[in-house]
């Protein structure tokens, strides 16, 4: 295998260090073609002149890569919307609130959190299917927006029972709930990344 010069192909890692996966694929890439420019008799230098500009190289890829991680970005999304109902239903159950016959104002903020949320995954799955899937990043960020409201507005609703029976499947199901919603806001940090440079 042709060796990397280190200015080139670090740089190319440095433009994609968002994404170690995307850089490493296009760090092998670039070997592979050196490769060939290699057996064409092709010095390191020129070979690399010739595959082009390190940022338009990257912006290549990372326009490429944009849509399956948008993709992704709408099944975690999809993850925390389910866990977010379910829990939200259970907190309810066993600490027998009745959101539809005795509604509160965390009640109605939890239950209309979670809808909107809904609403705006099915806008980016929509988005996602029917058209660019550059469009599914705004639905996706008012989506997480929308559920995190509901999230806090129900453990608020449930804080009172934190410390009975039922408190250590609160603070579990607050904490899963917690972790899936990190999740998210990092892969859209991550789609910002990439869109920044593509």
């Amino acid at each position: 295998m042709a060796r990397l010069t280190g200015d080139y192909a670090g740089a190319l890692e440095r433009e994609l260090g968002f994404d170690r996966q995307l850089a490493d694929r296009a760090r092998e890439d670039l070997a592979e073609y050196l490769d060939e420019m290699a057996d064409a008799g092709l010095d390191s230098a020129e070979a690399e002149r010739r595959f082009g500009d390190v940022q338009d190289i990257a912006r290549s890829y990372a326009s490429a890569a944009l849509p399956k991680r948008l993709r992704q970005t709408l099944g975690v999304a999809g993850w925390l919307a389910l866990a977010t109902f379910l829990f939200m239903r259970w907190r309810s159950m066993q600490l027998g609130l009745q959101s539809f016959s005795h509604p509160t104002l965390l009640g109605v903020i939890d239950g209309a959190g979670f809808l909107v949320g809904a609403a705006a995954l099915i806008v980016a799955w929509r988005r996602g299917h029917s058209q660019a899937a550059s469009g599914m990043r705004a639905p996706l960020v008012f989506a997480a927006i929308a559920i995190g409201v509901s999230t806090t507005a129900s453990l608020l609703r449930a804080l009172p029972a934190l410390g009975g029976p039922d408190g250590t499947g609160i603070l579990a199901t607050g904490l899963v709930q917690l972790a899936l919603m990190l999740t998210l806001i990092g892969r859209l940090r991550q789609i910002d990344r990439y869109r920044r440079l593509a």
